[in-house]
């Protein structure tokens, strides 16, 4: 912690030192350490979408035009595992129709948020893939310094889980930054 515990050593010195102590090291893991209070340099922001994603709200756009030069990055996956799922119970045909109107909804949503992120000036690139959410969120961990994600993103919430368990397994594997919206 340096500088930020010599201050408090001194300011606190006198008074109460071992009911301080107890506190400090009772607490520790929730004080933050030197490297932690300094603010990552991002320089490429990926925001990763599906069905379920909710659209990017105001608050997220006013938060990555903090960073006017950064390269950002859409992401839009489907599962591949329910089009293959949907391919062996009903037959190709219908694994085809679901690809075709996932592919469609995709692009759409994409289109749409890139228009709002050009608005604001930046040069985006978006891209819809086939596989495996999470681990397609995972991969991409050391082409970007921020991940963007919604709450939502690979099955609806609800009361009791107000944020989907694959943005927590998403959240716990990425050592970057990620706003959860």
């Amino acid at each position: 912690m340096g500088l930020f515990s010599e201050l408090i050593d001194r300011k606190f010195r006198n008074i109460a030192e071992r009911r301080y102590e107890g506190i400090l090291e009772k607490y520790r893991e929730f004080f933050l350490t030197e490297e932690e209070m300094i603010i990552p340099e991002i320089n490429s922001i990926l925001l990763v979408f599906d069905r379920y994603s909710e659209k990017p709200t105001k608050e997220v756009y006013d938060a990555i035009s903090a960073y006017p030069e950064a390269e950002v990055c859409l992401l839009y996956t489907v599962d591949e595992n329910v089009a293959m799922l949907i391919a062996a119970t009903l037959g190709e045909e219908e694994a085809k129709k679901f690809r075709e109107a996932e592919t469609s909804y995709g692009e759409t949503f994409l289109d749409e948020v890139n228009g709002k992120l050009k608005e604001l000036g930046f040069e985006t690139r978006s891209r819809l893939i086939f596989g495996n959410k999470s681990e397609e969120a995972i991969l991409r961990e050391e082409k970007y310094d921020l991940f963007v994600i919604s709450r939502k993103y690979g099955t609806e919430t609800s009361k009791t889980s107000p944020v989907s368990p694959l943005v927590i397994k998403i959240v716990q594997h990425i050592e970057q930054p990620v706003m959860v919206y």
